[in-house]
């Protein structure tokens, strides 16, 4: 199939997967809980986005030159653990922006992308999972309860409007994230050539907020290599996009073969968390 090469490093894809949760250290916690599908991040997990933003802020540094406009957006899953990850990915990349008197551009933009979400499997919820978690998390990021460092991106429009069916298998779950990625990368591409910017120096990077077989998807979607990953939490994954095929994008949901090929570094990384 003919490939169409793209120009090296316009769009960049972070993959995190959210900090520590609450229930995986409190086994009581799911028990007084109003809402025991959802739970929190640990004081740990918080510790461990900020790091991993600083980390992404390394990374941007080595990336981007000075004749370069980058535009950051975050997409998260629903869950409030990932748009806690999320708040904390922002505000570690602010800090290291600080220390380091760097001159990358620190405006962040947010978005809800229900294709992000957990795998709805029956072994996860005893129940499906309510669609209103997604307008919930929606409306605690634009009131600023949580995410209060960026702005809400009103004009992303969601790859998903829901959350999956239930019960979700493996296979169905891959071709959802496989879909997501694809279509989130179309949009930042689209959205580079409209403004004729690919050749004067914009790029575009977004950053994943998902669970731990969304960044397992994500990295068989990038890398093409079958087998179990290894996913610690708040690890990351760096992906660069390289070139699409010349075919148009399947239907979402559809496929479990991805459109674009990428270059992938730091695979499931958690090297920066040694003590956490």
């Amino acid at each position: 199939m003919e490939k169409i090469p793209m120009p090296v490093g316009c769009v960049t894809c972070y993959f995190v997967r959210h900090g520590e949760r609450i229930d995986h250290i409190d086994d009581t916690w799911a028990q007084r809980a109003q809402t025991p599908y959802d739970p929190p991040l640990t004081n740990d997990g918080h510790m461990q986005a900020q790091r991993t933003g600083a980390l992404i802020h390394t990374l941007e540094q080595n990336a981007a030159s000075s004749t370069q406009r980058t535009e950051y957006l975050v997409l998260t899953s629903p869950f409030l653990r990932c748009v806690q990850t999320s708040e904390e990915l922002c505000r570690g990349f602010h800090r290291q922006h600080t220390q380091m008197h760097s001159s990358l551009n620190t405006e962040w933009q947010v978005a809800v992308e229900p294709g992000l979400c957990e795998v709805m499997s029956e072994n996860y919820f005893a129940e499906p999972v309510p669609d209103s978690l997604i307008d919930q998390r929606i409306s605690d990021i634009a009131s600023k309860k949580v995410c209060g460092n960026m702005a809400y991106d009103t004009t992303y429009t969601q790859v998903k409007q829901e959350l999956p069916t239930y019960p979700e298998n493996f296979q169905d779950m891959m071709a959802r994230f496989v879909g997501t990625l694809d279509y989130t990368t179309s949009k930042q591409i689209d959205e580079l050539l409209a403004q004729a910017d690919v050749e004067t120096g914009v790029r575009k990077v977004v950053v994943m907020v998902t669970h731990g077989a969304g960044v397992g998807s994500l990295l068989w979607a990038t890398t093409r290599q079958p087998g179990a990953h290894t996913v610690p939490y708040c690890c990351l994954t760096q992906a660069q996009i390289v070139a699409r095929t010349s075919q148009p994008l399947s239907m979402f949901g559809t496929t479990r073969i991805p459109a674009y090929q990428w270059t992938v570094n730091y695979r499931a990384y958690s090297e920066h968390l040694p003590n956490l």
